[in-house]
């Protein structure tokens, strides 16, 4: 039995699994997340914090969920890694951003590998273990 071909599946839903809960949090409690709004982002988008945090939310949840099912999976880890880059420049350097830099490099190799075999979506030229 080859053992090899569910980390790939294991590691896509497990990062869909933590944008989720992430996303779903901002979307039920915005007030526990808008003291990580930049202030910068709400006076350059003239958007309040909280109408941020929701718009957050409802992206992480989109492409979390995407992910989950293994739909356009090389772009939307992709997409993930970038959203993690841009979470990481605001945090820095502290307890957080050194766990989310290990979350945005798992991502970063679920877009190097692309579709598993228990993905919906799988194009062509992406490497499927079998």
């Amino acid at each position: 039995m080859n053992k090899q071909k569910y980390a790939p599946v294991i590691i896509r839903v497990g990062l869909s699994f933590v944008f989720l809960w992430f996303g779903l949090t901002q979307l039920f409690d915005q007030s526990a997340w808008v003291s990580f709004i930049p202030e910068g982002i709400t006076k350059l988008t003239g958007i309040s914090a909280e109408t941020f945090v929701i718009f957050n939310g409802i992206f992480e949840v989109f492409f979390a969920s995407l992910l989950a099912f293994g739909i356009w999976t090389r772009f939307v880890a992709s997409l993930l890694f970038l959203h993690m880059f841009a979470i990481i420049a605001d945090v820095g350097l502290s307890p957080i951003g050194i766990r989310d830099i290990g979350l945005m490099f798992a991502l970063l190799s679920v877009a190097f590998f692309g579709s598993d075999e228990y993905s919906i979506s799988h194009t062509e030229g992406e490497v499927v273990i079998k």
